[in-house]
């Protein structure tokens, strides 16, 4: 349980880093972490009890790791890259507002794990205003 107290934590550090640096690799960075930890954890907790909803939390938390894969390609600010971008971080944003809303009603999720999805649900769209406000550097 200490264990992934402190991956999640790392993971929303590395995210507000990348989100006050405006730097799309370290924020997807943390999403990627965070979705991995889930999985597995998800995927343990599928072997133990057996019980689908923990494949498809696990599957959920997949998605959200593969969409959040971090490379460095650069942002050149064209509407496929917005259009992609804002695609992308309106899931993860889903994803995690209903990990929260999960979190209220799972009977085997860490206390306060609410506030880490809902923080990880809300990131995202800081990030959506920040492409559509045009504040996010165009090339390095």
């Amino acid at each position: 349980m200490i264990v992934k107290i402190i991956i999640s934590g790392l993971a929303i550090i590395v995210t507000l880093y990348g989100v006050f640096k405006k730097n799309r690799v370290f924020f997807n960075i943390g999403y990627f972490v965070f979705g991995i930890m889930v999985f597995f954890d998800q995927i343990n907790l599928f072997i133990g009890s057996s019980k689908s909803i923990h494949l498809a939390l696990a599957s959920l938390w997949l998605i959200q790791a593969s969409l959040a894969i971090p490379n460095k390609l650069p942002y050149d600010g064209s509407k496929l890259a917005k259009s992609a971008g804002i695609k992308i971080y309106s899931a993860l944003s889903i994803i995690n507002l209903f990990g929260a809303y999960y979190a209220t009603i799972g009977d085997e999720v860490p206390e306060g794990a609410m506030y880490g999805h809902l923080l990880f649900g809300i990131l995202p769209l800081v990030a959506i205003y920040l492409i559509l406000s045009d504040k996010i550097e165009i090339s390095k």
